[in-house]
């Protein structure tokens, strides 16, 4: 008889305790600001990274802007007249490799940017091979944006916000 109470005493408990309410889950607050940071990868050990302080924002003058390339994922890109130059305007991409023209269309929405499609012309560009396809593939998987602080250059950063390149302005 003492382990039939026991047993419904400890039944009872539980009983009472499915009775209590959980807490309300609180609803989260999503922040706007998006973050002023963007991981930098090492070009020879992919496990490393580092942080640098970017921008908040974009200013609107981006959308009528011109910037030099000066490298790709650590890769220092040519100077002077063989200098990959690119412009954005209201929507359109223009620019040159270091040896091709490349004219294209691009959205921007805030941070975030897409280039939408590019052409180069046919030129041939031995010469500058890897840098015209490092210049293709930086095209191609750039979705975000940001201004770095320190000397207010453009980094073009990839979805999940490693740095892609980076390009300086010009005036």
């Amino acid at each position: 008889m003492k382990r039939v109470s026991v047993g419904v005493g400890v039944m009872a408990i539980v009983g009472l305790g499915g009775c209590t309410s959980a807490p309300k889950p609180q609803p989260r607050i999503m922040s706007i600001i998006p973050p002023v940071q963007m991981r930098v990868m090492s070009v020879g050990a992919p496990t490393a990274s580092s942080t640098i302080n970017v921008n908040a924002t974009i200013p609107d003058s981006f959308d009528n802007s011109t910037w030099q390339l000066l490298q790709i994922r650590g890769q220092r890109m040519s100077a002077d007249n063989l200098a990959p130059v690119f412009s954005f305007k209201s929507g359109e991409l223009s620019g040159f490799t270091g040896c091709k023209s490349l004219t294209g269309t691009y959205q921007r929405d805030g941070v975030d940017l897409w280039v939408t499609s590019f052409q180069m012309d046919s030129q041939p560009c031995d010469a500058l091979q890897l840098q015209q396809q490092l210049v293709e593939w930086a095209w191609m998987q750039v979705r975000h944006i940001r201004i770095i602080q320190a000397n207010n250059y453009l980094a073009l950063l990839d979805d999940y916000n490693n740095l892609l390149a980076e390009l300086k302005p010009l005036k």
